[in-house]
């Protein structure tokens, strides 16, 4: 575990006592990756508030009426207000999957408000926006965290007792590496951050050795799963625009798809504006901007298991060599994707939620 020097005693303390451990049945990177999908939530969150963000067209400085949507949970006691937390999904999901509501439960009853966002085209958002997220759709995300702050000061700011309150960001799988290329791409306004922390959990920092890493024959399955889901996203849009109603051509290309990489390479990669499958792989990877942009970044915690089937971690390991001071970083032994089912819950929602509490 790389750590923080400014981090607070009490977090220190915590990571050294809680170390992660595995819990019947789930035993084994993949079980423990699979455990939210076998899993029925009875919990219900409370204060729901649904806010439509406007976003420009892909690739355009134009608004077209196009939107992301985010449903915003608050703390009982608006008067120990601890910040706001957006939260975002991985690949192929919304905020509809069970470990987003559940970290943001968690985050929501221990005094932070949670904005659970929608990335373009996913969940029940699919209808308010044309095309569909990528790894670096930046320009998304910057637009709805801008309009996010000005939303908070014009609803709240009778009701807040801080002033300025802290904006943090979550990113679960690709989430995380979402929110990281867009505090790189940010423009910092009189040195002032997109975030002022952000949490990645299992997190790719390289799309390259990801995608290679799925489909090995071991993921099968996975890869099968995942690809369904991204075409499901693909037939819904395509649909609402009215682009297959005549063309069995387009039909017959998304059909056919049989890998990821392939779905990247002639839907993500060209609809983004990359020159290839490889270009957007490079520049949509985080770990090849870091070093040259870490001013740009708030202080950043990542999590990540060793048996993690879908994303290594050896990227989110050298990043020790990065920045010490800026960087908290824990490798577990087990844990599996986005997984870290302990015997008291999961224990990356816990170390998440310690962590925003510490800095």
């Amino acid at each position: 575990m790389g750590r923080n020097n400014s981090i607070s005693f009490s977090f220190s303390d915590y990571a050294k006592n809680k170390p992660f451990r595995e819990v019947l049945p789930w035993i084994g990177g993949d079980l423990q990756t699979l455990r939210d999908t076998f899993v029925i939530d009875f919990g219900k969150s409370k204060k729901n508030k649904k806010i439509f963000f406007p976003i420009n067209k892909i690739l355009s400085k134009k608004f077209e009426c196009d939107y992301l949507l985010g449903f915003l949970e608050l703390p009982e006691n608006l008067d120990s207000l601890r910040g706001f937390v957006i939260v975002t999904h991985g690949l192929g999901g919304s905020t509809k999957r069970f470990g987003l509501r559940r970290i943001s439960r968690k985050l929501a009853n221990n005094g932070f408000g949670v904005l659970k966002l929608n990335l373009r085209g996913s969940g029940s958002a699919r209808y308010l926006a044309k095309g569909n997220y990528c790894a670096r759709c930046s320009s998304d995300v910057i637009s709805a965290i801008n309009y996010f702050k000005k939303f908070i000061y014009l609803e709240f700011k009778d009701l807040i007792k801080i002033n300025n309150p802290p904006i943090y960001g979550v990113g679960l799988s690709l989430g995380g590496t979402i929110l990281l290329n867009a505090c790189l791409d940010y423009d910092e306004n009189k040195g002032k951050k997109l975030l002022d922390g952000l949490a990645c959990v299992s997190s790719p920092l390289d799309l390259s050795s990801c995608s290679l890493c799925i489909e090995k024959s071991r993921n099968y399955i996975y890869q099968k799963w995942l690809l369904h889901r991204l075409k499901n996203q693909l037939w819904e849009g395509f649909n609402d625009e009215g682009k297959l109603l005549d063309n069995e051509k387009l039909r017959i290309k998304i059909r056919n798809l049989k890998s990821i990489r392939e779905f990247d390479k002639k839907f993500t990669a060209p609809s983004w504006g990359f020159n290839s499958l490889e270009d957007y792989y490079i520049k949509a990877s985080p770990i090849f901007r870091i070093q040259n942009s870490i001013k740009k970044l708030p202080q950043m915690l990542f999590i990540h298991a060793k048996d993690d089937p879908w994303v290594p971690y050896t990227d989110t390991l050298n990043l020790r060599k990065e920045s010490i001071d800026k960087f908290t970083i824990f490798i577990t032994e087990k844990g599996g994707h986005n997984g870290f089912h302990s015997i008291n819950g999961c224990w990356s929602d816990e170390v998440v939620k310690n962590w925003f509490m510490s800095i």
